[in-house]
């Protein structure tokens, strides 16, 4: 059996980021495992997203340090890091096809796409399965509704068989149902990787993942069943009711 530290995929050691003159993070530490599901929650400009790059390598703490595997300083190692970001920036007519979008996953900075192995189509049609959108692999992504994006992205992110999948809110385009399915299919895969998601749903994500980061430029992180609307009302400075989801 691995020890704890070997079971630790993402360090984080006193990090503290700055943009310019303007503090985002202080002193922030967390110990990320294998198979945890982990939300991070917190007000606007409360610095979740920062994080986030923070951890996938796209920005470098001023002080501290982030260990990705057990290995300082390296970043996503060619596909062991999944992530599916807030906002997608695309031309809507652009002509690509879903399962042509989904096949862009495997696509690295150390493998440019000159023709996909028929493991990775393999791999690419398995992911649209498990996010029911097979049906949809022939259609332009423009003609997609918001779910349906969503889906496909995460489809995206899944299809290198990442160790780590990271989402930064992926249901905010989304309606309740669609929410439900996502979070659920989330769920099954925490089982088999570790899964970081952002979210303003607190109530919502606290049926599902294993411990909940509160974040508003320092870090405190609970068990699911820890938090309160103590806990809520001094993240958010300002009085929040927490809504029950479950029907």
């Amino acid at each position: 059996m691995a020890s704890a530290v070997n079971n630790v995929v993402i360090d984080i050691d006193r990090v503290s980021f700055n943009y310019t003159d303007v503090p985002v993070l202080r002193d922030i530490s967390l110990k990320i495992r294998a198979a945890e599901f982990i939300g991070i929650i917190g007000p606007n400009a409360s610095g979740k997203s920062t994080l986030l790059k923070l951890i996938l390598g796209l920005l470098a703490p001023d002080t501290g340090t982030i260990s990705r595997f057990n290995r300082a300083g390296e970043k996503d190692r060619a596909g062991l890091i999944g992530y599916v970001p807030q906002h997608v920036g695309f031309a809507r007519d652009f002509p690509i096809t879903v399962r042509e979008a989904v096949l862009l996953g495997h696509v690295s900075a150390l493998a440019m796409p000159f023709g996909y192995s028929r493991r990775q189509i393999e791999a690419a049609d398995q992911a649209m399965a498990a996010l029911e959108i097979e049906a949809l692999g022939r259609r332009q992504i423009g003609r997609l509704s918001g779910g349906q994006l969503q889906r496909v992205l995460i489809a995206r992110a899944l299809v290198s068989g990442p160790e780590v999948l990271i989402l930064d809110e992926p249901t905010s385009s989304v309606d309740v149902r669609a929410e439900e399915d996502i979070y659920a299919l989330l769920k099954q895969y925490s089982e088999r990787m570790t899964i970081i998601i952002v979210s303003h749903d607190i109530a919502f994500i606290s049926g599902y993942v294993d411990r909940v980061a509160c974040l508003n430029q320092t870090l405190v992180c609970h068990d699911t069943q820890a938090i309160n609307g103590d806990i809520i009302k001094q993240l958010y400075a300002a009085p929040v009711k927490l809504i029950d989801h479950r029907h």
